[in-house]
This record gives C-alpha cells, sequence and structure tokens, in this order.
C-alpha cells in the first residue's frame, strides 16, 4: 500500500496505479477488477492479473473437460445423451436394435462423446431394474422423438430428458415427471383433460430454454439474458408452475380438450333413428355394425397406430396416478367447465379478428384492374 499515494488514479481493490483516466475507467470494467472487490467482502488478499487469468484458464480446462464426459452420441440413431443412464436406456430400446441390425455395426463403438471417444457397446447389454412397461415408454418416446426431430432445438430440456428446472438427467419422461412433482412441485394442470402430454412439455421446454421465459410469469414478467438465470428466478421464486388462466388457456387450447366438460343437451328426443347403409348400420355416435358374415373384412380395417396411442394411454395414466398419490385430487368439473366456456370465447374473439384482418387485407386495391393479359 505504499506505492499508493494520495492524489494518484488507483485502484484499493486490486492495489494498482494508473497514468490515464482512461485506464482507469476501463479497469473497473474488467473481470479481474470485480474478482478482486468480492476477495475484499469477505476480507481475503488481492490477486495480481496474471495469477487471475491462469485461474480462469484452469476453470476453463476444467469445464470443457466435464462437458466432454457428460456428451455422449449414439452414431447408428444420431442422437446426443446427456448421462451414461440415459444411453444404456437408450441402446436397449427396440428402436436402437432394429437400427443397429441394419446397418451391421453391432460390434463397432457407437457411443463417442463429442470430443473423443469415451464409451464402447458390444452387442446387446441388458439393464437391469426395468420392466416390459419401461420399454414400451421407451419406444413412445423414441417414436416421439422422431416426430419432433427439426421442429425443437437440440438442446431442448424435455427432448433430451432433463428437468426443466435444474440440470437433473432422467431415464425416461416418466421418471423426469416424477423428480419435476417430488423436487420442484411442478404439476401440470388439468391433466385429464391432456392429450398431448410429450407435446406441452416440449414447448414448455422450448420457452424455458430458447425463450429465457418464466412459465408462471409468462410475458408479464421480467426478461432473462439465460436459462439458467429463468431457472434460477422460477426456484426463488416459487415460479416452477405453469399459468393455465386468462389469456394463457388460448397459448395452451392445442394440447388441451375440454369437449368431455361440455355440458349434455338433455332436451333432445331419447329414441333417434339408425341408418341402414349397404347391409350396415350406423348408429348416432358414429359407430358402424356390420353382419356377422362379413366379419372378415370388417376386422382387415385395423388401426396401425392403435398400440402406440394406447401406451400414451398408460404413459398419462402413470402420471395421473403418481399425482394421486402426492395428494393431487383432480380437477373441479364447475372450473374446467369455466376454462371450456372462456376457451371457447376467446377463441371466438380471435377467429372474428382474424376474419377481418382477411377482409381488410383483400381491399389493399383501390383500383379497379382487369384479371386479363390481352
Amino acid at each position: 500500500m505504499s506505492t499508493l499515494y494520495q492524489g494518484a488514479l488507483t485502484c484499493v481493490s486490486c492495489q494498482i496505479v494508473f497514468e490515464t483516466g482512461e485506464t482507469h475507467r476501463i479497469h473497473y470494467k474488467t473481470d479481474w477488477h470485480r474478482y478482486n472487490l468480492k476477495r475484499k467482502i469477505i476480507n481475503l488478499p488481492p490477486v495480481d492479473q496474471p495469477t487471475f487469468e491462469s485461474r480462469i484458464l484452469s476453470q476453463q480446462v476444467k469445464q470443457d473437460a466435464e462437458n466432454t464426459k457428460s456428451s455422449i452420441y449414439c452414431t447408428i440413431c444420431r442422437k446426443s445423451y446427456s448421462s451414461q443412464k440415459s444411453f444404456d436406456s437408450h441402446t436397449t430400446s427396440k428402436q436402437h436394435k432394429s437400427l443397429a441390425a441394419q446397418s451391421d455395426v453391432q460390434h463397432k463403438d457407437i457411443g463417442v462423446p463429442a470430443a473423443k471417444k469415451i464409451i464402447k457397446f458390444v452387442g446387446n447389454k441388458p439393464i437391469k431394474d426395468m420392466d416390459d412397461s419401461d420399454d414400451d415408454y421407451e419406444d413412445v418416446e423414441d417414436e416421439e422423438d422422431e416426430e419432433w426431430n427439426g421442429v425443437v432445438s437440440e438442446n431442448n430440456a424435455i427432448i433430451n430428458n432433463i428437468c426443466l428446472f435444474c440440470p437433473q438427467s432422467s431415464e425416461n419422461l416418466l421418471e423426469n415427471i416424477k423428480h419435476m412433482s417430488d423436487n420442484h412441485s411442478f404439476f401440470i394442470p388439468d391433466i385429464e383433460y391432456l392429450v398431448d402430454l410429450k407435446g406441452l412439455l416440449v414447448y414448455l421446454g422450448e420457452k424455458i430454454c430458447q425463450g429465457f421465459m418464466c412459465i408462471w410469469c409468462n410475458d408479464t414478467g421480467k426478461s432473462f439474458h439465460s436459462m439458467e438465470s429463468a431457472q434460477a428466478h422460477m426456484i426463488d421464486k416459487g415460479h416452477t408452475k405453469m399459468i393455465h388462466e386468462g389469456e394463457a388457456l388460448l397459448e395452451y387450447s392445442d394440447f388441451y380438450d375440454y369437449s368431455s366438460s361440455y355440458p349434455t343437451n338433455t332436451t333432445e328426443d331419447n329414441y333417434q333413428c339408425v341408418e341402414d347403409v349397404n347391409s350396415q348400420l350406423v348408429l348416432p355416435s358414429g359407430a358402424r355394425i356390420g353382419k356377422r358374415s362379413l366379419m372378415r373384412y370388417y376386422r382387415q380395417n385395423l388401426n396401425p397406430n392403435h398400440d402406440w396411442a394406447v401406451t400414451k394411454e398408460k404413459k398419462l395414466g402413470k402420471v395421473i396416478d403418481h399425482y394421486r398419490h402426492v395428494g393431487w385430487t383432480g380437477t373441479f368439473p364447475a372450473a374446467a367447465a369455466r376454462k371450456a366456456r372462456d376457451l371457447k370465447i376467446m377463441k371466438q374473439v380471435q377467429s372474428k379478428l382474424y376474419m377481418q384482418l382477411s377482409v381488410k387485407a383483400n381491399k389493399f386495391q383501390k383500383h379497379f384492374r382487369q384479371q386479363v393479359n390481352f
């Protein structure tokens, strides 16, 4: 401190002297000055600039090494996984096994990190403590991942089976949902009326990972400069919940179906006629009943996506059962009917505004022009 004399341009935190005022002002904006300022607060001596730069470099090297280890890439399916556990779970899926059989690389290295190889895979390694239902969930997730490829960003947390609010990685989507409900008290509102569980969570992941938004504050809250800052805000403020009221109903309307909460019309006649067309009965519900002699032909019209749809229903039912175990009692019918009514009104207003805009856009031409080329 003897070199710092009164009247000179000095920095007490870093214990240096400046020749000009410009360098003095620039110094106060550097990370080195901020670092020494924090050390001064906790009564630690300052460090010189070479020491500070060496610490930053060593920390960067350590961080790069951790990122390299945590990124595992499957060359067959062209997907990356953030943990060894999620990669091992992927290698047992039916989609991976079928692609491995087609590519003649079952005995080659298929798991490689972003920079260098860190894992080898030979044959089909079994995974313990996994039942057939988990395999079904994994198959559905692989098919849904193909559906979302090219639509969402690669760093979407839900696509990589990572929590929306912390870096925790899970084996599959179901375990990820359980983690978010148990550790962050995140529950999907009106889940019994949800028709697209994966799509809703992927959309929330895009809002957090790409839009840096709080899913509770939405557009009305403050903006954030990174995904980590948005996650820290939601955890600190207790905003680890999804807003589903007011204008937000229209935003998430594509993922819900409230038709089951609509009031039934009891004024219609109880007796309705059925239609007899080409040796079959068409019921009022739309179902068709044919003759027993034509059963072999009716059995040919099977829905190829039936098993997938049933598995998705099982996954949604599994989430609802988990919610009930932790105390969830369901949505009140009156609240669901009110949301359905509000959503219907908002859609009507939106359609009316779209029609007015279309009519207005069609009147840009103020004069008549004959639509011929001669």
